[in-house]
């Protein structure tokens, strides 16, 4: 019964979706700390800062919808 069990492919599974789950979890946190940040600059009258605040969580945005979209195509292709 063991031997039926590909080990190493499982385990790859297991670090591979424990790695993107917290990656993912942890960029998404960083958008909304980031955007908090940046209206808490602005409207201590730190314009300048508040303005980079929300350039960061723009990107970090993007990188987050960007990994979600690979994260989908990647599981709608494996056959």
């Amino acid at each position: 019964m063991l031997g039926v069990i590909d080990f190493h492919g499982l385990g790859q599974v297991i670090w591979v979706s424990l790695a993107a789950g917290v990656s993912v979890t942890v960029l998404y946190s960083f958008v909304i700390y980031a955007s908090v940040k940046g209206g808490e600059a602005r409207r201590g009258g730190r314009s300048g800062t508040g303005v980079a605040y929300v350039v960061l969580a723009g990107f970090a945005m993007a990188v987050f919808l960007g990994a979600t979209v690979v994260g989908v195509i990647v599981m709608l292709n494996k056959s």
